[in-house]
């Protein structure tokens, strides 16, 4: 995974700058052509997740600016929450999303073996289409007495101007810290492990493997959420790149070193 929720000041630079992949100097380093689409894909997801999960939260300050209409299906066992922004909805963080999230469900986030199976309708984010799958499936809680959770994205597709990014992932999340307050998600912490597969925008492929947990931790919001962990992204004919993502404090700062070479990425 990528910083879960960067700033968008990365994400701009990474969105319209197209580099080759192998091009390693410290200010370009983020523009690498699949350590730059693993990261937009990973955000979109991760931010569809949040908008859904919001629709499940009783707490009506934390709706995040579209209009959410749950459908009763009394007859199927499961429901189905649309997530509708419109011909345009612009959040606190200057994203732009219009269309549809809709999610079909067996019952809420936190019960156990509760399915949510999450699709898109003309789904826009930033003007570009985002279509694909994400199932997220509670299993219940492990040995530690922590609740988690398995996280599938299947053939998803980011049309950009640049090109199309196909991206799949799979991901194991601990609920660490927070199931027990439930109207405050600022002490929520999340262990993530995982992998991802892909193209890049020019057709290169690529896979990321999370190496050592990604430490998640809400609290840090409206900043970026990761606090530490290990990934590599591994673009198909060239050097790996390893992301240390830190010193577990909140902030958007991370390495990155390819080829035993460790460039430090400072971000205001």
């Amino acid at each position: 995974m990528k910083k879960i929720g960067i700033a968008l000041s990365i994400l701009t630079v990474l969105l319209y700058a197209c580099k080759d992949e192998d091009v390693i100097t410290q200010n370009e380093l983020t523009s690498t052509q699949a350590a730059r689409d693993n990261l937009i894909a990973e955000q979109i997801f991760n931010d569809a997740g949040r908008m859904v999960e919001a629709g499940f939260d009783a707490n009506p300050d934390h709706k995040l600016g579209p209009t959410y209409t749950i459908m009763n299906s009394d007859t199927s066992n499961s429901d189905t929450l649309i997530v509708n922004f419109g011909a345009s909805t612009v959040s606190n963080n200057t994203t732009i999303r219009s269309g549809k999230i809709i999610s079909v469900y067996t019952g809420r986030y936190r019960d156990s073996l509760s399915v949510t199976t999450t699709t898109f309708d003309h789904y826009h984010v930033n003007y570009n289409l985002v279509q694909g799958e994400r199932i997220i499936t509670n299993q219940g809680r492990n040995n530690k007495g922590n609740m988690w959770f398995t996280i599938e994205v299947n053939n998803a597709s980011i049309n950009t101007s640049n090109g199309t990014i196909n991206w799949e992932s799979s991901r194991i999340r601990e609920w660490v810290s927070g199931q027990n307050t439930y109207f405050n998600i600022s002490d929520d912490r999340y262990m993530i492990t995982g992998t991802a597969s892909g193209n890049s925008v020019n057709g290169n492929a690529f896979i990321m493997e999370i190496t050592d947990s990604l430490e998640v931790d809400l609290g840090c919001l409206p900043t970026c959420v990761i606090k530490s962990g290990k990934a590599k992204i591994s673009p198909n004919g060239y050097a790996d790149r390893i992301i240390n993502y830190g010193d577990s404090i909140c902030d958007c700062n991370f390495d990155v070193t390819i080829n035993g070479t460790t460039y430090p990425i400072v971000v205001n």
